[in-house]
């Protein structure tokens, strides 16, 4: 993203976050927008596009640009660049995965409904069938974690869940490089048993041991010495 389009960018949030830009408001055109930046429309357009995809804006097709209804989004964005995947904070990463996904699972637990069970058994079922699918099963882990997040019935939760999952592609695929996946899914059988039987204790405890083995195995394998 080119320094013009962060500053519309920005410029946008601001407005939105200090209430000179309310719920419903209508942005000005793109030509608008391009001649009070002095830019072109492809670096509004960035600008636009990213805050739309964290639900600030909403583009009505053929009526415009809208604000949308507060989200924590507008808050958490600038969460981003500390935890953007590098190899050397992996266990960081891990370490504040389990603060967050403790308390996802005990929500979850007290709070899921048929749905959610239904979308943690999917996932559960296509990380069995794909073990040697990489790239699918990466993406059924990522999503079951999320639905814990999503059966939590916090938005907040969910969007903070959202932000870490933009950086955990890499990062998982790396520790089921490492680590393997059998293991893995077994895990999150178990997990899934406590939430089914709402059992918020016990779905705490499996989540909090299946990302310290996580832990505790990358530290062996990498000889990093344990805290």
């Amino acid at each position: 993203m080119s320094s013009v389009s962060d500053e519309i960018y920005k410029d946008i949030k601001k407005q939105i976050i200090d209430g000179e830009l309310k719920p419903g408001d209508k942005l000005p055109t793109e030509n608008e927008l391009c001649k009070l930046w002095n830019t072109s429309r492809v670096t509004v357009r960035e600008a636009i596009e990213r805050l739309g995809a964290l639900g600030i804006l909403k583009k009505v097709q053929g009526g415009g640009t809208y604000v949308n209804e507060p989200d924590s989004s507008i808050f958490l964005d600038p969460l981003l660049p500390f935890v953007i995947f590098r190899e050397e904070n992996i266990i960081d990463i891990l370490k504040f995965r389990s603060i967050i996904e403790i308390g996802s699972a005990k929500l979850c637990a007290e709070n899921r409904d048929e749905e959610n069970l239904k979308n943690l058994q999917k996932y559960i079922d296509i990380m069995e069938e794909s073990q040697n699918d990489k790239d699918k099963f990466v993406e059924a882990d990522l999503e079951f974690h999320m639905e814990i997040s999503r059966g939590s019935k916090n938005p907040i939760n969910v969007k903070i869940n959202e932000l870490l999952r933009q950086t955990m592609v890499k990062h998982q695929m790396t520790l089921n490089k490492i680590l393997g996946v059998s293991t893995s899914v077994k895990e999150h059988k178990n997990i899934y048993l406590a939430i089914e039987d709402k059992n918020p204790a016990l779905a705490e405890h499996f989540i909090e041991r299946h990302i310290q083995r996580a832990i505790d195995d990358l530290k062996k394998v990498e000889g990093t010495s344990v805290d």
